[in-house]
């Protein structure tokens, strides 16, 4: 038997006879623990360090003789006084310092392979931030575990180690921080609360160690937890579009702790999502900034929208490109449809209301963000579920994927669609049993712009910069590829697509006076006009051919009577 093996089982039977030698010495002393108490036992005995830190040398009777190591005289710890040179001006440089050298004795007794079969241990040896021994266990008033447990809570026994900077490592190579500061607990909403209820598997009997990927491993494994006491919460994150891009593996979606925090979860109140949103749409949220919502908001008016106001909390959606948001206008503004009747006027002839016209095609942020650049997208629209055909049943139909659809539809290889293709992808679709057509719809091109809404004054009231042949907002087109989840693919298209022929059908439901004008159209209407034109000189100028021989046939019948 090899002489590691003999220490290792000597150390077994000391530590099975030292809880109970302790626990009948228990409250007893050794004399020189009496000599050294007859100084150290003064309260405002203190060392003054190189740090200019004040090291106390304060030792409470009473503790020590209740500790487990109070059967040890205070030389089997502190090998290097010695009481015929005491005391003896050492340098030390820092509290820090001191407690690290100071702890290095304890491995007399407790070597690190007697540690390392403690996992919890094990992990925190190696760490060149780990806490020294007796920043957790203590000095002098050094309990054995159960009694340590006993007069704690779950929490204040997890922060006697958690309350310093320690780190575990990741798969990723990074190092994830274990320190929880008190003091953001007992500020947060779960103050109350244990740690275990939301650390699973974690209590005063249980320290599992768990492995993490990274760092955001770990904090979406950490949001999982919340759905125990939130599960509504939980169930319509399920449904978000962070949730979907989330499964589709992009680790920038944000979870619950990105916008709750973890320790630190705050009651939420209006600004919450203001602050959360602008970690990742801060672009957004500047351009939020300068809108006449904010404005109302900082005036304390209390339906002032933020964030969620529109686009709703846990179960957020995309909104690009659908109707939602004109939807979600209306709901505060909910005269708007009439305010616009007044003054976009109906056409003589009746055929349909310009206002309703406006509202449906035209993103009410085209207009109330008068600084934003617009452009058309066309939207493939299912006639028979009368709603937007799906980008995957369009690759289902087309036989492609993702990476090929550009090259299916793009047969010219010009990085733009134009009509002829435009018209051939709809016919293809329906050839193939769908019964599709085109909707087309004025938008944003830049989504921060549509948060940076003017005051009603500021709105863009000139028909003209739509109503013209050169205006801006029809120079930028898109054809529009939803997905099933609402989330848009934007291919870019030619202009001519909006006043060719061939877009007459497929693009029916859109065409803007003095814009979107065919030049078929044009002819057609040139030649009626001068064709009416021309009837009606030809009819005048045969009148005034015949006219004489109409007096005639009129005297003619007036003799005979």
């Amino acid at each position: 038997m090899d002489n590691r093996k003999i220490a290792l089982i000597f150390l077994v039977i000391v530590f099975m006879i030292i809880p109970v030698y302790a626990n009948a010495t228990k409250g007893t002393l050794s004399d020189e623990a009496k000599m050294c108490l007859g100084c150290h036992s003064i309260k405002d005995m203190t060392k003054a360090l190189e740090s200019k830190e004040i090291l106390s040398l304060y030792i409470g009777g009473k503790e020590f003789s209740d500790s487990i190591h109070n059967m040890f005289s205070c030389s089997g710890c502190h090998p290097d006084i010695s009481m015929e040179k005491h005391p003896l001006v050492k340098k030390i440089s820092s509290k820090k310092e001191y407690s690290k050298n100071a702890s290095k004795v304890c491995k007399n007794c407790h070597p690190d392979q007697v540690l390392k079969k403690k996992p919890m241990h094990g992990s925190l040896i190696a760490q060149p931030k780990a806490p020294a021994c007796a920043e957790c266990h203590g000095s002098h008033d050094i309990k054995r575990i159960a009694e340590l447990k006993a007069p704690l809570t779950e929490s204040q026994y997890c922060l006697i180690c958690h309350k310093y900077d320690i780190s575990i490592p990741l798969k990723s190579g990074e190092f994830l921080s274990l320190y929880v500061d008190e003091s953001v607990i007992r500020r947060s909403i779960h103050s109350k609360l244990q740690c275990g209820a939301c650390h699973a598997g974690f209590s005063k009997v249980e320290h599992p160690i768990r492995v993490f990927k990274s760092k955001r491993d770990h904090s979406i494994t950490a949001g999982e937890g919340c759905g125990k006491c939130h599960p509504d919460a939980q169930e319509q994150y399920k449904g978000s579009i962070h949730h979907i891009v989330l499964r589709e593996n992009n680790l920038k979606a944000a979870v619950c702790i990105d916008c709750h925090g973890s320790h630190s979860a705050v009651k939420v109140d209006k600004n919450l999502g203001l602050i959360s949103c602008d970690k990742c749409h801060g672009d957004v949220n500047a351009a939020y900034k300068l809108s006449v919502h904010n404005a109302a908001r900082i005036k304390g008016k209390e339906d002032a929208p933020i964030c969620s106001t529109c686009h709703k909390s846990h179960d957020i959606e995309v909104t690009a490109m659908t109707m939602k948001m004109k939807d979600k206008c209306l709901e505060c503004h909910k005269d708007a449809e009439k305010a616009h009747k007044k003054w976009l006027s109906n056409p003589p002839f009746k055929l349909s209301s310009f206002a309703e016209h406006h509202l449906n095609k035209v993103a009410c942020a085209l207009c109330h963000s008068p600084g934003a650049s617009g452009g058309v997208y066309l939207c493939l629209y299912d006639q028979k579920t009368k709603k937007p055909f799906s980008k995957e049943d369009v690759l289902k139909l087309l036989g492609t994927d993702s990476a090929g659809l550009i090259g299916k539809l793009d047969t010219n290889r010009d990085g733009s669609i134009d009509a002829p293709e435009l018209w051939n992808m709809v016919k293809q679709l329906n050839e193939k049993g769908a019964d599709v057509t085109l909707t087309a719809r004025m938008d944003v091109r830049k989504g921060t712009e549509a948060h940076q809404i003017a005051v009603k004054k500021e709105a863009v009231r000139e028909c003209e910069r739509c109503h013209r042949t050169d205006s801006d907002f029809f120079k930028e087109v898109s054809v529009v590829l939803l997905k099933s989840d609402g989330r848009p693919r934007f291919l870019s298209a030619k202009q001519g697509v909006l006043t060719s022929v061939l877009s007459i059908l497929p693009v029916s439901e859109f065409y803007a006076l003095g814009s979107t004008r065919l030049g078929l159209l044009d002819i057609v209407g040139i030649i009626a006009v001068l064709g009416g034109i021309a009837f009606a000189l030809g009819h005048i100028t045969i009148r005034i051919i015949t006219s004489p021989i109409r007096s005639l046939r009129k005297m003619g019948k007036g003799g005979k009577e």
